[in-house]
């Protein structure tokens, strides 16, 4: 398998309210949706990144310029495609701004570089935890023990007028933070570094010889306090699972529960312990650090894609929309099924996992396709103005009955086949 050239895919999501129409199977969430594609931008491919907003700037940093990882030694993570710019989108006028990652010093920056970072926003920081990537110090292929802190609107500034960025970056460092292919939420005053793992060496889907792999098998809570200049964190705690925990490469989303609480969802993820496939039962962390493993089996996109939720107070029923991936089924629709594939392929489908005040969970294929094998490894970013709840969950009570734009999706994967197609 090689790598081929980079393809952004950029969308605009717009959501209004639903009518009687034909659900593959399932039944319709209470919205529908429309991607509408923008044209004529020249924003650069990546996908794996760390991202940031302020206002109508998007901050972007790490991941990767190419497409899907190669599975053999010689091209498994290329040098030459790792994202080596800090790149800012204003989304104004679409025109985008980049600063070279080459300016700070080797061991700041290869951090930054790498790919499959946690990260998560609060208020004026960006927290980068982790990654994978090329140490220029150790001269390998390394799993970063590291906390990286951007303040997010110096930042910016400092990338569109070409500014020294270094005095925006703080990093220190934890073994905890030894994680990539996992993901960093807060619910109140707690962070959550969930599942992932701790990868080293040259990447190979055969000679495992070439690298050491070990999953964390655990979500890690603890306190992070920042007054500008110092970062600490303490009070570490963990959620041990060997078995479902034994998951990377997933999507967590926000939800609100039935009580009006803010909580976690985690979806998919790979691989089982026993065979490579991907975990199917989602699991719900809560705001009290309490973990919910759910028997139902996730049928689409089991593999990191963009996903939009939506949550409606009068029903209490929680929405989660995934955007393509990669799926260990995929929609016929000359049959109007789902089949399975094993090899877990690339998909276009776009499917709603409905969360009913009951307990109960349904998926639905949408009569709404993404045009071309996308949304692997992208991002869904949320349209600040559209009527939400504080952990970005949109209110579906408060939204217009007209079309509104949610949101955008930008980045990741195109493949040009199901299986082994890429670019």
């Amino acid at each position: 398998m090689c790598n081929l050239k980079k393809i952004i895919p950029f969308f605009i999501l717009v959501f209004s309210l639903a009518s009687d129409i034909f659900a593959q199977f399932g039944k319709l969430p209470p919205f529908q949706l429309q991607l509408q594609v923008i044209n004529g931008t020249n924003i650069p491919g990546m996908h794996s990144f760390a991202f940031a907003q302020s206002g109508d700037k998007w901050l972007f940093i790490g991941g990767r310029i190419n497409g899907l990882h190669g599975l053999n030694n010689n091209d498994g993570f290329p040098g030459e495609h790792k994202n080596d710019k800090i790149i800012v989108i204003d989304t104004t006028t679409w025109n985008f701004y980049q600063a070279d990652l080459n300016q700070l010093p080797k061991n700041m920056a290869d951090p930054m570089r790498s790919t499959n970072m946690q990260y998560i926003q609060n208020s004026d920081y960006l927290y980068m935890i982790g990654g994978y990537g090329w140490d220029s110090i150790q001269e390998g292929y390394v799993t970063y023990p590291t906390l990286t802190a951007i303040h997010v609107n110096k930042m910016i500034d400092a990338v569109i007028n070409a500014k020294p960025i270094a005095p925006f970056i703080r990093q220190v460092a934890d073994t905890n933070f030894t994680v990539c292919g996992g993901d960093l939420a807060k619910l109140g005053n707690e962070y959550y570094l969930m599942f992932g793992h701790n990868f080293n060496g040259r990447y190979d889907k055969t000679a495992s010889v070439l690298f050491t792999q070990t999953y964390t098998n655990r979500i890690k809570k603890f306190n992070l306090t920042d007054d500008g200049t110092n970062i600490t964190f303490s009070n570490f705690s963990y959620l041990v699972d060997t078995t479902n925990f034994h998951r990377r490469d997933l999507t967590t989303c926000p939800l609100v529960k039935p009580d009006g609480s803010f909580a976690i969802g985690a979806y998919g993820g790979v691989f089982k312990k026993d065979k490579d496939l991907p975990y199917r039962e989602p699991i719900i962390l809560s705001a009290n650090g309490t973990t919910e493993l759910k028997t139902y089996q996730q049928v689409m996109s089991q593999y990191t894609c963009a996903a939009l939720p939506v949550y409606d107070a009068g029903s209490k029923n929680m929405y989660t929309t995934f955007f393509g991936g990669i799926s260990l089924y995929d929609y016929d629709a000359g049959s109007g099924l789902v089949k399975q594939d094993t090899l877990m392929p690339f998909i276009n489908d776009v499917t709603t996992l409905s969360s009913y005040s009951n307990g109960a969970l349904e998926e639905t294929v949408l009569p709404l396709q993404l045009p071309g094998l996308l949304g692997c490894n992208a991002k869904f970013i949320f349209n600040r103005n559209t009527s939400s709840y504080a952990n970005e969950v949109v209110d579906l009570k408060q939204l217009p009955i007209k079309q509104h734009l949610v949101g955008y999706i930008i980045g990741g994967i195109h493949a040009q086949k199901g299986n082994f197609g890429i670019s």
